[in-house]
């Protein structure tokens, strides 16, 4: 059925709709990377990084110089190697618990709320003697309606969360929020900055 467009109705078929829904979601994720790749280095791990595209958007940034891309997903790994190969990149089909190598930034975007057991980056954090944290997390309830989310964070669940990191940075896109967070100085007490919006 066609439609007249007015300044107050667009018609839209419901298969463009989905369609265009799914290049915002896209995009979102894009930018979600796109703004965290200048605050990486060193050797990064991507953790749960899916199709690849994230990945090769963090490979980008000439201070990062290796990339171990973490999925659990083959059929995910096999897409990223296939469309998103780069000589800084090594693709892993594993779960994050095998890797055990020095990290200097890892990336964990979207992920931690999926996390049944939210020890799993925390003891990846530690075995990995991680220097520089990444992450992101809704900043709404989504539990209710996302069947795939298991927990409800805050910003100051996640600071809790890493009593031995100093959040540098954080912001918010969207209804995403970001941490960034820096290993504290071996003889600072971690409680100093427990409550970093007084800081603010």
């Amino acid at each position: 059925m066609k439609k007249k467009e007015t300044i107050e109705r667009i018609y839209i078929t419901n298969e463009d709709f989905k369609k265009i829904e799914n290049e915002i979601r896209f995009h979102e994720h894009l930018r979600r990377y796109a703004s965290v790749r200048r605050f990486c280095y060193g050797k990064v791990m991507d953790f749960a990084c899916g199709c690849g595209y994230g990945s090769y958007l963090l490979s980008c940034n000439p201070d990062v110089k290796e990339i171990y891309a973490v999925d659990i997903d083959k059929e995910s790994i096999e897409w990223a190697k296939h469309e998103f190969k780069h000589e800084k990149i090594t693709y892993i089909n594993s779960s994050v618990e095998t890797i055990d190598k020095k990290i200097d930034t890892l990336v964990s975007l979207e992920t931690i709320e999926h996390l049944k057991d939210v020890s799993i980056i925390k003891n990846l954090v530690k075995k990995c003697n991680v220097d520089n944290l990444i992450l992101c997390f809704p900043d709404k309830k989504s539990t209710h309606f996302n069947s795939f989310h298991y927990h409800d964070f805050t910003f100051q669940d996640i600071i809790d969360m890493f009593p031995a990191y100093l959040c540098y940075h954080s912001y918010k896109h969207g209804d995403v929020q970001f941490v960034l967070m820096m290993k504290l100085p071996e003889n600072a007490p971690s409680h100093i900055f427990r409550n970093l919006k007084d800081l603010y």
